[in-house]
């Protein structure tokens, strides 16, 4: 059950929707998203391709998020409702790579966590979850399509997923100014469930503005304001069917430029979420309204 918050913000991976981790593709420098697949170099300033480098079809993230909640698509997992870093806070730990192929694909790969001692029964130590997954994806101009299968590996069971994703990058039409909506659409399948889980989808709209703060050499800092709204089919979360949660937060990124580039691209993240969701749908939730909070540090390549 990967928490969507943190997924939603891999868009720059070209899958669209490992939004993990969290904060790691999506906060990488100008040097980086050069590097990635659905970043667009500006052929009409260059006389001829440059030569390849060895490794500059390759790219890939680490990083680490301590987060007052587990939330997936509105599903308050750990039950921490109004408690803004109570006893149910938890770190998620997510390494994802991938590399360029040719005519506009990528292929990605990761593994995501999370570690906590909020239940007894656990996969090893402290670690509640661990989520493997692979996808592909295509860009075209400022479009990107991503297909992504997870498996998701909780108590003693596995649960399959298929996401088909679609992201539009829209920073060429705000000029120079650096602001963009970034938006996003999620079809989340649950193609095989646990014991006692329905299989169906959810369905999420999201757009996430971003624009630059400061543009210092040493301590750029960048804002986002992360929107997104879910439907899901019936049972999907244990309720009906229909509008199942809504949330916005604000994300401050820190570039740790300070860091030579030969050491990755490094940055600091802190967000925080209010989540509105419909009780009929989601029935479990402790809080239909509550906060979240998430601190990151991240390294992408």
């Amino acid at each position: 059950m990967q928490n969507t918050g943190a997924k939603r913000l891999r868009l720059a991976s070209g899958a669209l929707i490992w939004s993990a981790s969290s904060i790691a593709l999506a906060q990488m420098t100008d040097q980086a998203i050069d590097g990635a697949p659905n970043s667009e170099s500006p052929v009409s300033l260059q006389t001829s391709a440059p030569a390849d480098m060895p490794g500059d079809k390759l790219f890939g993230s680490f990083g680490v998020d301590y987060a007052s909640h587990f939330v997936s698509y509105g599903a308050d997992v750990w039950g921490g409702g109004d408690e803004f870093y109570g006893s149910q806070d938890t770190t998620f730990a997510h390494v994802d790579l991938g590399a360029e192929l040719p005519n506009g694909f990528a292929v990605t790969f990761g593994v995501w966590s999370d570690i906590n001692n909020n239940a007894d029964d656990t996969l090893g130590g402290n670690i509640q979850e661990i989520d493997v997954y692979g996808g592909i994806s295509y860009t075209y101009d400022a479009l990107s399509l991503g297909l992504t299968y997870q498996q998701w590996f909780y108590g003693s069971e596995v649960e399959h997923i298929l996401d088909v994703s679609a992201g539009y990058d829209d920073s060429a039409l705000w000029g120079s100014s650096g602001f963009a909506l970034n938006p996003s659409f999620v079809t989340h399948i649950r193609v095989n469930g646990q014991p006692g889980q329905e299989e169906g989808a959810v369905f999420v709209g999201a757009v996430e503005p971003a624009f630059p703060l400061t543009e210092g050499q040493a301590w750029p800092v960048t804002l986002s304001v992360p929107t997104s709204i879910g439907f899901m089919t019936d049972d999907f979360q244990g309720g009906d069917g229909g509008f199942g949660y809504t949330s916005i937060g604000a994300t401050a990124t820190i570039g740790l430029s300070a860091i030579p580039i030969g050491y990755g691209d490094w940055s600091l993240a802190l967000n925080t979420t209010y989540y509105h969701t419909d009780q009929s749908v989601i029935p479990a939730n402790p809080e239909n309204n509550f906060l979240t909070g998430m601190a990151s540090i991240a390294m992408a390549f």
